[in-house]
């Protein structure tokens, strides 16, 4: 068993100064001689190493024994302190003397030692503060620590909001955690916005279950690079991006959320389908061309076979349009094939598919038809529209076409067979005399 310690053996000077002196924080006892002067009555070597200072700065009033510098600070913060009547704590940058650096091991290259310092006052009986006691910590390494990373931030802060792309962190309850200039510009809403409103969404509706699997898959820790997108802007514009999703975890390495890169890809797009208009569609009229009517017919013969309803096909020309080139020239009969298609297109249903396949040769897809009595309204409206006279320049005239008809209705044919059927029948209307449409007859074809 230990001895008991001696709570006497505290009452000992020599222990007193022996800890006194060996608290790292420096501690100065300070007498109130005036309002506006004060001396130590005490300070640990700490205290005393920070001025190499000596015992004989005992008791000298301290406007005479510190640099001008310090004791404007000290004499303003001791002064407050003796105001309030309560202790105050503030932070403060000195700038040591060449003599004093070698005494400070935190001391920058700039000389420059930061520290926190705590002034408490010491009242007697009559509430009049007679002496001060100041409790100072050199905070350096800290400050430093927090210039460096306020220096990185800074810099973060800068590349964050100087790319070109939108990005935006999210906590792990999916929510907004901020935003950078660029999602601001691009998307319409400032952070504070986005942040203040949790019903916020740049989600447009037919995305959500996809970006649904999106963050299942961040969540698992897996990084998306590159991802289409679209989102909806604060004026409800829809655009699209190329996003990239990464993971965030916490200190204790588990999920916290995400952060997600957008770049703007919409001109890109817009690039992609003037291609595709271009591949898919002729230049002359703006009317699809082969390619697209071939995926189309498909598309319908298929859905023709589950929903077993009609499905018609035409083909059609402009009457004699051969001598309208050969005595007007091609650039009236270019203008002739533009408003021909003009004007079928106007006899057309919403849903059928209107084609140019040649010089002057056309085609129509019909789907969805629930006899043939539709065809032949769809045939004799359009038959009426070309008939009416047509300006073109100065050009007057008035012109006709010729149809042919098949029907997919034995759900059997192939592509090419129900166009060679409607050119068979396209042949006929010709043979009858024109401005005309001809149903195909298997009867004729046998």
């Amino acid at each position: 068993m230990t001895d008991k310690f001696n709570i006497n053996e505290l009452n000992r000077m020599d222990l007193f100064f022996e800890l006194f002196n060996n608290i790292n924080d420096l501690v100065f006892l300070t007498k109130v001689i005036n309002e506006n002067r004060f001396s130590y009555v005490l300070a640990n070597k700490p205290g005393m190493d920070l001025w190499g200072l000596s015992e004989s700065a005992i008791g000298k009033p301290m406007d005479e024994v510190l640099p001008n510098e310090a004791y404007r600070i000290i004499e303003t913060k001791y002064n407050e302190a003796m105001e309030k009547k309560k202790p105050i704590t503030y932070e403060e940058m000195i700038v040591l003397p060449q003599s004093l650096i070698h005494l400070h091991k935190n001391c920058t290259s700039d000389q420059f030692v930061y520290w926190e310092s705590t002034i408490t006052p010491v009242c007697n009986q009559d509430g009049i503060c007679t002496h001060l006691l100041a409790i100072v910590r050199d905070i350096t390494d800290r400050k430093q620590k927090e210039i460096e990373l306020k220096r990185i931030n800074d810099r973060f802060e800068l590349v964050w909001n100087s790319v070109a792309e939108a990005m935006y962190t999210f906590d792990k309850n999916e929510n907004f955690v901020s935003v950078n200039k660029s999602f601001e510009t691009l998307l319409g809403w400032t952070e504070e916005e986005i942040l203040s409103n949790p019903s916020i969404s740049i989600i447009p509706e037919d995305s959500k279950e996809d970006l649904k699997g999106i963050l299942e898959k961040v969540k698992n820790g897996d990084a998306i690079p590159s991802h289409e997108v679209k989102r909806i802007t604060k004026g409800g514009k829809i655009i699209n991006f190329l996003a990239s999703y990464s993971p965030i975890y916490n200190h204790n390495g588990e999920w916290d959320g995400g952060v997600v890169v957008y770049k703007d890809i919409t001109e890109r797009k817009q690039y992609e389908e003037k291609l595709k208009q271009l591949a898919l569609h002729d230049p002359l009229t703006g009317l699809p061309n082969r390619i697209y009517f071939s995926e189309r017919i498909k598309e319908e013969m298929n859905r023709a076979n589950l929903t077993k309803r009609l499905l018609a096909v035409f083909t059609l020309d402009i009457d004699k349009f051969k001598e309208i080139n050969d005595t007007m020239g091609h650039d009236i009969g270019d203008k002739v094939l533009k408003e021909f298609s003009k004007r079928v297109k106007s006899a057309l249903r919403k849903d059928d598919t209107f084609a140019r396949v040649g010089g002057d040769e056309f085609v129509i897809l019909l789907p969805d038809l629930t006899d043939e009595n539709n065809t032949v309204e769809v045939a004799d409206r359009i038959l009426q529209s070309v008939r009416c006279e047509m300006n073109v320049g100065s050009y007057s005239a008035s012109i006709t076409t010729s149809i042919g008809i098949s029907f997919y209705s034995d759900y059997k044919q192939e592509e090419k067979v129900l166009l060679k059927q409607a050119d068979i029948a396209l042949y006929e209307a010709k043979k009858y005399g024109r401005d005309r449409y001809q149903i195909f007859s298997r009867k004729k074809e046998k």
